[in-house]
């Protein structure tokens, strides 16, 4: 992270323990600025407009009282994006049904038309929705969210190597689901 941009963080943080028009309008600028990726992170990982937008506000509801409770946070895009992580976890262990890939192959096998690129993004978007959670997340950090394997590492408290496996992992599996579908796609 750029030094200025640590700086402009440290001071919107700041800014949060002031006074009530300076906490507001610091969070009106925290909001704007990491509203859309922390809300893109939730819904990839709910699947669901609504949980995730509820998700949202829920996380930047978190976010406010802890650095009014003078916890110290140092990374704003980072701790927004942990919270989200916790949230969607914890959503999806509680009310997630689950669908067996049995269930959604037959689907997919009728499919004998010659795919378009909306056809292809919705397959790697099943794809994807296939996966373990763990390879799941993991794919969207670090392809959808951009971020670094440092900063996964430290917004899921796990090994760097643990997680370029499950990125690799996570790449291979959706390449092996969408084999068939690609070759179609390039005849």
């Amino acid at each position: 992270m750029r030094k200025d941009k640590v700086l402009q963080e440290n001071k919107l943080i700041g800014s949060l323990q002031g006074t009530h028009e300076e906490s507001e309008k610091a969070f009106t600028e925290i909001y704007q600025y990491y509203a859309q990726p922390t809300y893109s992170f939730i819904l990839r990982m709910t699947e669901n407009v609504k949980v995730s937008e509820d998700l949202l506000q829920e996380t930047f509801i978190k976010f406010y009282t802890a650095t009014r409770q003078d916890l110290l946070v140092t990374n704003i895009r980072g701790y927004l994006l942990m919270i989200a992580r916790n949230l969607s976890l914890n959503w999806r262990r509680d009310e997630r049904p689950t669908v067996s890939i049995e269930d959604i192959l037959p689907e997919i096998e009728g499919h004998q038309q010659t795919l378009e690129q909306d056809d292809l993004l919705n397959l790697i978007n099943l794809a994807l929705d296939l996966l373990e959670l763990e390879y799941r997340e993991a794919f969207i950090l670090k392809y959808y969210q951009g971020y670094s394997y440092e900063e996964m590492s430290r917004i899921t408290g796990d090994t760097i190597p643990t997680l370029k496996n499950r990125v690799w992992r996570a790449k291979e599996k959706i390449q092996n689901s969408l084999r068939p579908y690609i070759l179609e796609f390039q005849h």
